[in-house]
């Protein structure tokens, strides 16, 4: 069913606060020179953040020889770098508490991740520094944020129409119109305006589908076409005829190349993708499990 404005403004205003802890993890992400220390004691401060991120640590994925059983422990084991990337993945699925998780959303989660990745990896290809390419891993891992919104506010509405995303040949954007009458990039920016989130990850929120918004900052030209490898990726999209999985003349000349060239120059993105979908798979009882699928 179609909602009203003053309809989705007061669901919108139900929407709960941004975690201090995620946010706080956030702001450290851009600073390359934090101590390790930092991050532990802001994740050891939230205690259902550390109860997925030690549960996820000791599965067999990981295939430590001891049983990890603190965050400093953890990051003594596999980096300060890992521990970041991972909880600020487990970040999107704590706010909103769905208890139960759809394979759409696990779907949208896998793909944000990959997105995130490649969207790092192209920043470092252009010569960005390290805190701008973690600048373009956060905006791509929150940047279909607003879906994940949607589908808490009309899970009977828009649970449907993520089912099939992948399959539809019409924008999706105009779908959620019909639907319910916003889009996931108009909530992703309203949220993260709420929320005070950086300016960049607003803007990949609100503009990843806009080429010509996305041309303004090469930073945000990452996260679009980040956007449409990890789609070429998907082998459910790669199936699919999509006009829309080509990068624009601009951004060809930005990065010098066209799409299918650009995902070739990644190499082996797909191995590095891989090893970190770990955590998109969330039971009902709020227990994570690693996924081992690629996009």
């Amino acid at each position: 069913m179609a909602y009203s404005e003053t309809q989705l403004f007061s669901l919108m205003a139900t929407m709960p606060a941004f975690p201090h802890s995620g946010y706080a993890l956030l702001q450290l992400t851009n600073d390359i020179n934090c101590p390790p220390k930092e991050v532990v004691r802001v994740i050891d401060r939230d205690p259902i953040l550390t109860m997925h991120l030690l549960k996820l640590v000791n599965s067999e994925y990981f295939g430590l020889a001891k049983k990890i059983t603190s965050i400093k422990e953890a990051v003594v084991f596999l980096g300060i770098n890992t521990m970041k990337n991972l909880a600020l993945g487990i970040v999107p699925m704590e706010l909103l508490s769905i208890s139960e998780t759809p394979h759409s959303l696990t779907d949208i989660l896998r793909h944000s991740l990959a997105v995130a990745i490649i969207a790092r990896k192209l920043a470092r290809n252009l010569g960005f520094s390290q805190a701008q390419a973690t600048d373009c891993y956060v905006a791509g891992l929150l940047h279909d944020f607003g879906k994940l919104a949607l589908f808490k506010l009309f899970p009977d509405d828009y649970g449907p129409l993520l089912k099939r995303e992948a399959t539809l040949a019409t924008p999706f954007t105009d779908l959620e119109k019909k639907t319910v009458s916003t889009t996931h990039t108009a909530v992703g920016e309203l949220l993260g305006r709420k929320w005070g989130l950086p300016e960049l990850i607003i803007q990949s929120m609100a503009g990843h589908h806009d080429a010509a918004f996305c041309a303004s900052s090469p930073l945000l030209d990452c996260v679009f076409a980040a956007n449409l490898i990890a789609k070429k990726m998907d082998p459910v999209h790669a199936r699919m005829i999509r006009r829309d999985l080509s990068l624009p003349a601009d951004m060809v000349d930005r990065f010098g190349k066209d799409l299918d060239s650009l995902t070739a120059s990644l190499g082996l993105i797909a191995d590095e993708i891989d090893h970190a979908l770990l955590l998109t798979t969330i039971q009902e009882d709020g227990s994570m499990t690693p996924s081992m699928q690629k996009p």
